[in-house]
């Protein structure tokens, strides 16, 4: 009897889904919003009011990158530069269904 190879499912069927990973910038740091957009051209921004630092209401941009995957250098980067740009020792981001600061 021959094996019927339409009936067995194999990981080569999966369909890669992309990642989301959102990241809330202080309104100072809008300047970093045009590096993301560069590296990331399937991204979303948006104007928001948080309480992420010290619980004081403060206007951030939400943005939100559908990729692949991250380039961890790169990413490391942009969150100094965006900690020098807005003065802040953590940024608040989304990644897996988890918020962190880093």
């Amino acid at each position: 009897m021959a094996n019927d190879a339409s009936s067995s499912s194999t990981s080569t069927d999966t369909i890669p889904y992309p990642t989301l990973t959102i990241l809330y910038l202080p309104a100072e740091a809008k300047l970093a919003v045009e590096e993301i957009s560069q590296k990331y051209n399937n991204m979303t921004v948006e104007d928001c009011k948080g309480y992420f630092h010290e619980g004081k209401e403060r206007d951030y941009k939400k943005i939100t990158i559908w990729s692949q995957g991250i380039d961890s250098l790169w990413f490391n980067a942009i969150i100094a530069r965006i900690k020098e740009l807005s003065n802040l020792d953590s940024i608040p981001i989304v990644s897996g269904g988890i918020m962190y600061s880093i």
